[in-house]
């Protein structure tokens, strides 16, 4: 299949190219309560192809680019006709003239992963016994839940040069927790590891299954007013992506930001601690084939790093890095007993989230913890609403770790004067 888009690329004289061949291996299982509902084994592969057309127009020099899906098995003549379409319809796209990047060749390399040393089969079983050993309650427990064990072969090749690959392991999953006493009540919760653990997901399903049973006793929505919030494990990492986000360059070529190198992205740091942010490579390679490595981004609150594709990366004048997901946040200095002392705890939202673009993040409340001197009361209602941008000089951290797929880190985070809106 690989030749047959070579020879159709030729035969177009589409000089400037990229080609990437995805091959996914799964295992998946699906649950009905600890009923194995469905076991299914997958394959899928597929051709990413991106073309690129140079052109001029009132004397600018433009790349445009398109790309296509294929599969194996199309004909010839269809893979000519799609690759034609889209290079015609990239002469279209007038993006400022850019290099291409050229990248290494080098042989195929593996993520590390505990994942690889079973089947996927296996990793879905392991990953299946560590989700139920924990559902072991009769006041709430799991009602459904889907297993997905995957290995991403993954080959870029490029007119440049470029010609690299790698294989990755993952286990992802969702499952649906509930309680019927006092009333009834379902949370929803995903997971996704690179690694066989099973310790971190046998712990979500305890700490899921104590928030829906907690739900299920929650009436009472929370006074209207400003509050000391706490925000813990996948919130964390939706409060970095702000960095991740603004440090990008595709943000800041257009000035959506106005970071660079240097710039005091926490502002005046006033009585929190400073951002110490590391981006994590979660391939070996850019969709492009750029080498991706550990890269600092924030030390001590200041912008070390500006990363991207090639072709803002390139507008910028800076070396192609690829564009970074994951996070590793060094900070972190009181307990999570300390750091929740008279704050809102909000523990699960209907949907938490955080706009990079003015900073502000908010969700609505499924369920809320209010920590008092008399003691703990269950909350939900409500929602909270804040910006970053506002009170990123005041963050305090656990010492308590939390790992996922995008993020390690520590587990909560405690910010000041966060407004709650409730009765």
């Amino acid at each position: 299949m690989k030749q047959a888009i070579l020879n159709a690329l030729s035969a177009l004289n589409i000089s400037d190219y990229s080609m990437t061949e995805q091959q996914r291996s799964s295992a998946e299982l699906f649950f009905i309560k600890k009923r194995l509902d469905m076991r299914r084994v997958k394959d899928t592969h597929e051709y990413s192809v991106t073309v690129y057309n140079v052109f001029e127009e009132d004397g600018k020099k433009f790349r445009g680019s398109s790309t296509v899906i294929l599969f194996p098995g199309t004909e010839a003549a269809e893979i000519t006709h799609q690759l034609e379409d889209a290079y015609n319809a990239a002469g279209y796209v007038k993006n400022p003239y850019y290099d291409l990047y050229e990248g290494p060749k080098e042989a195929v390399k593996e993520v590390p992963s505990t994942l690889s040393a079973h089947t996927l089969s296996q990793n879905a079983e392991l990953m299946a016994a560590a989700l139920f050993a924990a559902d072991t309650r009769d006041d709430a427990w799991l009602n459904s839940a889907e297993i997905f064990a995957c290995r991403d072969h993954i080959s870029i090749f490029a007119s440049t040069g470029t010609d690299v690959s790698y294989v990755k392991y993952s286990c992802k999953g969702e499952f649906v927790a509930q309680a019927k006493d006092p009333q009834d009540v379902e949370q929803y919760f995903s997971f996704t590891y690179n690694d066989l653990d099973t310790d971190a997901l046998a712990d979500k399903v305890r700490h899921a299954l104590n928030a829906v049973c907690d739900r299920a006793h929650a009436t009472d929505c929370p006074e209207a007013g400003t509050y000391d919030v706490v925000l813990s494990d996948r919130h964390m990492a939706t409060l970095m992506n702000l960095y991740v986000t603004r440090s990008r360059a595709a943000m800041i070529y257009p000035h959506y930001s106005d970071w660079e190198i240097g710039t005091a992205a926490q502002g005046e740091i006033t009585t929190g601690e400073a951002l110490n942010i590391t981006l994590m490579p979660h391939v070996p390679y850019s969709p492009e084939g750029i080498p991706m490595r550990e890269r600092t981004l924030l030390k001590d609150g200041t912008v070390q790093c500006i990363h991207g594709t090639t072709r803002f990366c390139r507008y910028l004048g800076i070396e192609p890095t690829g564009d970074y997901f994951n996070t590793k946040l060094d900070n972190g200095t009181v307990s999570f007993d300390e750091l929740k002392k008279g704050c809102l705890y909000p523990a699960s939202f209907s949907d938490f989230q955080m706009d990079p673009m003015d900073g502000h993040f908010g969700g609505e409340i499924r369920l809320a913890y209010l920590y008092t001197e008399s003691g703990v009361k269950l909350l939900t209602g409500g929602s909270i609403n804040g910006s970053m941008f506002d009170k990123q000089g005041m963050l305090t951290f656990s010492r308590e770790r939390y790992t996922d797929a995008d993020y390690s880190g520590p587990f909560a985070v405690r910010i000041k004067g966060v407004n709650v809106s409730g009765k």
